[in-house]
């Protein structure tokens, strides 16, 4: 008999969810309380498939930087709150700021990165989507020697696993693209990592939902809000705002940070809050860099989509508001002029949107079942447009046995 499958969530994680299950033959139901796919977290995020940098969060150089994060407003912020289960998880993510869980962490979602680009290699062979997929090659900018050092380490590591990499020095940047001649004073380098992709989140979640409707008979349900799940010994079941229950053989929880409002009832909550952040876009100017650029310091990254440039950044962890600060949306836009003033016509800068990524202590996504008739696919954090194809297919395998 054919096994039935709906998937709470729409975004990218939940979208090539609803793509590896269908494809392997399953019945599918999505379900979305936005008015259509990547209304949350995917809809306008930094929109780089950065397959190579994969660093985990927690680091020694983060965990020697959390007094000023604690009450810093740049790049990267972490809040103060009493509430326990967020106090959990600043505990956890400091035991995850040594060198060796660095590496480890890292390397895990590099693995998890490879399996990604194969799965959406063979996705886009399979069915042509227009979503700006290209390969742009990417530039992770350095500003001290301290920088280099570190990131020869990193890189090191990661060589060893495939991904090529190289240093190289200012002089060299600009003959990568000559549009990074106007960068910051004080950039002495970069991290150049020519296999690096872009692609726009939302244009794919729409142009794969298409697929899914009309190839492989997936209903697509969105303006619907999920209140409850429970299992039982026929299998499982949520129960729609309006009432509605659906049934099916498996639930599978891909709703980003609001995964836990579905499984803490059921004693399943993850480990995980929500980090801030925000985007605008602009048009292109003459001399726009073709290449993605990311600015470490800032906290940064640009992204070419062919015809306009986003510009992503900020990280506030444990902000839930989807609330757009003003102040911030100035500082994002104010810190990326001066990081790379070529990049775009700052003067139309608009389009400004922020959203929560799911961030887990340890920077690796939670993909497991949660019974014998519930899965997890969430926690991703600033990864899930990188790692969704490849969370998807190990959801597929988790759950086909």
């Amino acid at each position: 008999m054919q096994r039935s499958a709906v998937i709470v969530g729409a975004g990218v994680v939940g979208v090539a969810s609803a793509y590896a299950l269908a494809d392997r033959g399953w019945r599918v139901t999505l379900v979305d309380q936005g008015a259509g796919p990547a209304s949350g977290a995917s809809h306008a995020n930094g929109a780089q498939l950065s397959y190579c940098f994969t660093d985990a969060l927690g680091s020694p150089s983060t965990f020697a930087a959390l007094p000023k994060l604690l009450f810093g407003k740049g790049g990267v912020t972490i809040g103060l709150s009493a509430r326990l289960d967020y106090l959990c998880w600043l505990a956890r993510f400091a035991r995850n700021c040594t060198a060796a869980k660095f590496r480890t962490n890292t390397l895990s979602v590099l693995q998890l990165a490879a399996e990604s680009r194969a799965a959406m290699d063979r996705l886009c062979d399979k069915h042509p989507l227009e979503f700006s997929h290209r390969v742009a090659g990417k530039v992770n900018l350095l500003y001290s020697q301290e920088d280099e050092r570190r990131s020869a380490s990193i890189m090191a590591f990661k060589r060893a696993e495939g991904c090529e990499q190289t240093l190289v020095d200012r002089r060299e940047l600009e003959q990568l693209d000559p549009a990074l001649e106007g960068l910051d004073d004080e950039v002495t380098g970069a991290i150049s990592t020519p296999s690096e992709v872009v692609g726009d989140p939302l244009l794919f979640c729409r142009s794969l939902v298409n697929v899914l409707t009309r190839e492989y008979g997936v209903t697509a349900r969105f303006d619907t809000g999920v209140c409850a799940i429970a299992e039982n010994a026929a299998g499982a079941s949520i129960t729609l705002s309006n009432g509605e229950q659906l049934r099916a053989d498996m639930v599978v929880v891909a709703c980003g940070h609001a995964s836990n409002r579905l499984l803490g009832p059921l004693g399943k909550a993850v480990s995980m809050q929500p980090i801030k952040g925000y985007s605008f876009e602009m048009p292109l100017a003459n001399g726009s860099p073709h290449i993605s650029v990311t600015d470490g310091k800032r906290r940064l990254v640009f992204t070419n989509l062919g015809d306009r440039m986003r510009v992503a950044g900020i990280a506030e962890v444990g902000e839930g508001s989807r609330d757009i600060d003003p102040g911030r949306i100035e500082w994002l836009v104010r810190s990326a002029r001066e990081s790379l003033p070529n990049g775009g016509d700052y003067s139309k800068a608009g389009q400004f949107w922020t959203g929560l990524r799911p961030s887990t202590p340890d920077s690796r996504p939670v993909i497991r079942r949660a019974g014998k008739s519930i899965a997890i696919n969430t926690g991703h954090g600033s990864l899930g447009w990188t790692l969704a194809m490849g969370s998807a297919e190990r959801l597929a395998g988790l759950v086909e046995n």
